[in-house]
């Protein structure tokens, strides 16, 4: 979590703000900004997010009366289409949609479609029988009428498993890469009377659930779906310790509960290993970082400064990991490798940036830094820190960045007037949009590590 909105909590609960006062004094010693982060044209941005095709969705029906479930999977295949960032998807005009539906979506039917600028055209029909739902899926080329994709999804569960296979296939079908349609969301979640809990949720914001009702503060969930575990920090007995919580058993367990901090956890792409904060009761407070498995719980250390150290975030090779330390004076981004050698830093514009995370391809961490009204917003950097950019702008505060599993965008927590939302973008900032119906205040969300 980052460091802004977790004190803002901590103020509310005498028993938790004793643990964290003297970590967050020093974390937001000022929150002045000497300069905006260099507005630097990174062009691997623009270059991963414009990978856009122009689509035709025609939804195919099956004859008769279709049933809410049908039509309701209809508008989700739209709908995440939509989503992925991969397709400027429409339906074509009633009349062509008739006619298309007619004659099955022949090679002969899609052709007419070319002339609209039409890279592809996609069509579902949707039934439901006693076995469950199928999504019988087309892809065609528009131009020689070419079946690219056919294939039939069926599930006994929600509509959404089936839908979301699909998409993702259509996306592999047109860029070669994994869809991102069947990623999974954690976050923590507000409830209506009192205290938080963590909660799951598809890539789209459907599939809402609730996985604790402890009803206490909690923040940053790490999850690997290898391993299948969410770890996150609860103060579920007033003291912050790390859980692991298994997704097969619905059982808990207490990962790290050492007297003082335990915070911050993020999981290696392998989902073997495990990045911490530990103070390990320490009368400053000060945290470092420790490395462990959910196998063996043995916890080895890397940091070893009179300072901060917190907030790890994995490379995708597993051979370096980034994390925040207040060393130099105030709290900054710094790199380190694995077993804790070669320490430098990456952030220098400005006094606080908090928050990393690093993308999945390798060349960018994202990360919370400052703007000129002493607004957090999400800002990109190279690994080496020689470029970077300011990527969220506008109204409220923006925090706990993070990325899909494609690195083609970000979803982060976006605050205004008190009321905060999970937010969605492309590296370039463009396609901002919140994503969920949460209906209470959302913090630290986070993809599933796939």
């Amino acid at each position: 979590m980052e460091n802004r909105t977790l004190l803002s909590f901590c103020r509310k609960k005498t028993a938790i703000r004793k643990h964290v006062l003297a970590l967050m004094a020093v974390l937001a010693l000022s929150l002045h900004l000497e300069g905006l982060a260099d507005a630097i044209d990174l062009s691997v941005i623009s270059n991963r997010t414009g990978l856009m095709f122009k689509l035709a969705y025609i939804p195919v029906t099956s004859g008769g009366t279709s049933s809410r479930a049908t039509q309701e999977a209809q508008k989700l295949i739209l709908r995440d289409l939509a989503e992925s960032g991969y397709f400027d998807v429409s339906i074509p005009e009633p009349d062509l949609v008739a006619k298309l539906q007619a004659i099955g979506l022949t090679g002969e039917g899609t052709n007419a479609l070319a002339a609209g600028g039409y890279e592809g055209v996609a069509a579902a029909r949707v039934t439901e029988d006693q076995t469950g739902i199928h999504v019988l899926g087309i892809v065609r080329d528009p131009v020689s009428g070419k079946v690219l994709l056919s294939r039939q999804y069926t599930t006994s569960g929600a509509a959404r498993h089936a839908v979301h296979r699909f998409v993702d296939d259509v996306i592999y079908q047109f860029t070669g890469l994994s869809g991102i349609a069947r990623a999974k969301i954690a976050f923590i979640g507000k409830n209506p009377r009192r205290g938080y809990d963590l909660y799951t949720m598809d890539f789209d914001g459907e599939g809402l659930h609730r996985l604790t009702f402890d009803h206490v503060l909690a923040y940053s969930p790490a999850w690997s779906r290898k391993s299948h575990h969410i770890v996150y920090v609860s103060y579920l007995h007033m003291e912050p310790q790390i859980l692991s919580y298994d997704l097969r058993t619905g059982k808990r367990s207490a990962l790290a509960r050492f007297p003082g901090l335990n915070i911050t956890p993020d999981f290696s792409r392998d989902g073997v290993h495990l990045a911490v904060a530990l103070s390990k009761g320490n009368r400053a407070q000060r945290t470092e970082i420790y490395v462990t498995t959910l196998k063996d719980r043995k916890f080895n250390r890397l940091t070893f400064s009179r300072s901060n150290n917190l907030s790890p975030s994995w490379s995708p090779s597993g051979n370096q990991i980034a994390f925040v330390s207040d060393r130099d004076g105030h709290p900054q981004v710094f790199v380190m490798d694995s077993d804790g050698t070669n320490v430098h830093r990456i952030t220098f514009n400005g006094f606080y940036n908090v928050s990393p995370a690093w993308g999945p391809s390798g060349d960018l961490v994202a990360f919370v830094c400052m703007n000129d009204r002493h607004r957090p917003k999400i800002c990109l950097t190279t690994p080496d820190g020689s470029r970077s950019i300011q990527i969220t702008h506008g109204r409220g505060q923006d925090d706990s960045p993070d990325w899909s599993p494609d690195g083609r965008s970000i979803i982060y927590a976006h605050q205004v007037r008190g009321k905060s939302v999970i937010m969605k973008m492309f590296l370039d900032g463009s396609h901002n949009h919140r994503i969920g119906t949460f209906q209470r205040d959302v913090i630290t969300p986070m993809w599933a590590v796939p």
